[in-house]
């Protein structure tokens, strides 16, 4: 299905190719100019090995814990609503069940990482948003848009999200109440009786819920910790339990799910070389019941288990020359009720080049090769660059490719309102990706057009509502648009603007599409926080949406606070406006919801 552009074919061709003819005007001569405003900061996503923010060609987001805490936000899932190309599709409050399109992507052509350990689920991507951290115990949420299969292999089509935890000392705790018998907690500390350089967090929420079978019941923890110089153990465990009163169909369902994650990573640097290895272990399981009056009926049980070992050697050569290569080995396997048992193995291995001619261009190549038992291999190469103009104004642009291989709810499931195809290839996809950045008289104002072409996309496809949906793939896809955005931090408080047009382009097919077709053509965002009185603050949060089904909605988020001594109290709603809306078709989503609650820091 063909919409308008929001910004034309061609046109967004003309911008990237005109960013990529500047980059080569720019050479090492320019080194006797004055210097771009560049800070510390680094992103650890967009690269095989942590680059400088400013020198990164990918379209990149950080938000990070300061920003967060100013605006109020207490749930890392609702903090991506303020990043622009992020559109969440959301099954009901509190983090419920939450899906991510990135870019116009499907929910399993995002990657989400934390602390750089995958939890992209292979039984459902639907559980892809089971996130082990609470928003108290983070330091940063890292959005990379565009493939990323050259650095973090399969999934990450539309775009990677990577949440980072907290490591500095800090004792801090939250704790809610609110309408609809909701009651939540959180807390992170590290120092003081947590012994040094560990972090130990908790967190938990209930609900009655907003209508019949929309109740849920989660909490879970962590613990983080340095063993040595060299060594990190991380230990995390969730559990949900959650009404799914028409999340898959018509049905009063219900469901359960628990998740384990462990790691360990081993880092070494030195002056020229650095090296690292990684072991991951992931186990899930979900077990859903499709009607709650009829248990035994379509009731399934599943069982997934994910395993990593990986290494790095990255060194550099000179001052302007980075080089990184690694490899690894895993497998994935399920059993299941459902689904049957079934498993595959995977290897893959990867190099990349970080190159600085000079202090205002840079320049990242890298390439991955994957292959799986299943599904044969795949090639993933990337190039992006970055230069400065001028101290205040820097353009860069990236093409990449990467793929993603299909879960076994695609291939196998069955219940009575799907049918799912065994037979089904990986999908593929290809992106060309510029952008602007720009600092002035205290903004910062990025635009970031783009334009991305999907091969054998997998979506669940139907004839008509009286059959099953069907996994195929079904579609080619050609997605463009453009991303931007736009901040301002004076003092204490914040501004943040964003807005994000989209087209998607599919193939003309005479069948129901239940996810390909489900976006938001035009998205925009209007965050800010201010001190209003003498310790007290307000923070507003306001997200527009026009989704290609005909809705147009704003939800407005609003908080009050007043800090007393290492306390805050505040009081908050989420749909001010009580707007009645849904972002997966069938689920209506909760209207005004007030709460009260206190911070501890």
């Amino acid at each position: 299905m063909a919409m308008p552009l929001p910004l034309p074919h061609s046109l967004c061709r003309a911008v990237l190719a005109g960013a990529s003819l500047s980059l080569t005007w720019l050479t090492p001569g320019f080194a006797q100019t004055p210097l771009p405003r560049v800070t510390s900061d680094v992103v650890v996503t967009a690269t095989a090995s942590p680059a400088p923010t400013a020198a990164v060609g990918r379209t990149v987001t950080v938000l990070t814990r300061a920003d967060l805490e100013r605006l109020g936000m207490t749930s890392v899932i609702d903090s991506l609503r303020l990043v622009a190309g992020v559109d969440l599709k959301a099954r009901g409050g509190q983090d419920v069940q939450t899906d991510f399109s990135l870019r116009g992507a499907t929910f399993g052509q995002s990657l989400v990482l934390i602390d750089g350990v995958r939890l992209n689920d292979s039984q459902s991507g639907h559980h892809n948003g089971e996130i082990p951290a609470p928003l108290l115990g983070i330091d940063r949420i890292e959005v990379v848009f565009g493939p990323a299969s050259a650095v973090h292999g399969a999934d990450a089509l539309g775009g990677t999200i990577h949440v980072v935890t907290r490591s500095d000392p800090h004792a801090t705790g939250l704790v809610t109440i609110g309408q609809h018998g909701l009651a939540t907690a959180q807390a992170s500390a590290s120092g003081g009786l947590v012994p040094a350089g560990w972090t130990v967090s908790g967190w938990g929420a209930r609900s009655d819920g907003f209508m019949f079978d929309r109740d849920f019941a989660s909490g879970g923890g962590s613990v983080r910790g340095a063993v040595g110089r060299s060594l990190t153990l991380d230990l995390r465990h969730q559990r949900r339990a959650f009404g799914a009163n028409g999340f898959y169909g018509n049905s009063p369902s219900k469901e359960w799910t628990d998740q384990t994650l462990v790691s360990a990573r081993w880092a070494r640097s030195g002056e020229t070389w650095t090296s690292s290895a990684r072991l991951a272990g992931r186990n899930h399981g979900d077990h859903f019941r499709w009607d709650i009056a009829r248990p035994g009926f379509a009731e399934n049980r599943h069982r997934t288990n994910a395993l990593d070992a990986s290494v790095q050697l990255a060194r550099r050569v000179g001052d302007r020359l980075l080089v990184t290569a690694g490899g690894g080995m895993g497998g994935d396997w399920i059993e299941s009720s459902n689904l049957g048992d079934h498993t595959y193995g995977r290897g893959h291995g990867y190099a990349e080049a970080q190159w600085t001619p000079g202090p205002r261009v840079s320049a990242h190549v890298g390439a991955r090769f994957d292959e799986y038992s299943t599904f044969g291999h795949a090639w993933s190469p990337s190039v992006s660059v970055a230069a400065w103009l001028t101290p205040a104004v820097r353009i860069r642009a990236s093409v990449a490719r990467g793929f993603r291989i299909p879960t076994f709810t695609e291939r196998f499931y069955t219940d009575p309102a799907h049918q799912a195809s065994e037979i089904l290839l990986p999908e593929r996809g290809s992106s060309l990706d510029g952008g602007i950045d720009l600092t002035t008289r205290g903004w910062t104002f990025s635009a970031s057009p783009f334009i991305r072409w999907d091969q054998d996309v997998i979506d669940w496809v139907r004839l008509s509502v009286a059959e099953r949906w069907r996994t195929t793939n079904v579609r080619d896809v050609t997605t463009s648009g453009i991303e931007i955005a736009a901040t301002r931090n004076v003092g204490v408080a914040i501004v943040r603007l964003h807005y994000s047009g989209l087209s998607v382009d599919a193939s003309q097919l005479n069948l129901l599409s239940k996810y390909v077709l489900e976006y938001a053509r035009h998205s925009a965002g209007v965050s800010a926080a201010t001190p209003v009185a003498a310790r007290v603050r307000a923070a507003v949060n306001a997200d527009y949406r026009s989704r290609v089904d005909g809705q147009q909605y704003w939800l407005v988020g609003a908080r009050l606070s007043r800090a007393m001594g290492r306390f805050d109290a505040f009081i908050e709603g989420s749909n001010m406006l009580d707007t009645s809306f849904h972002e997966v078709a069938g689920v209506p989503m909760p209207g005004r919801w007030l709460s009260v609650g206190l911070r501890v820091f």
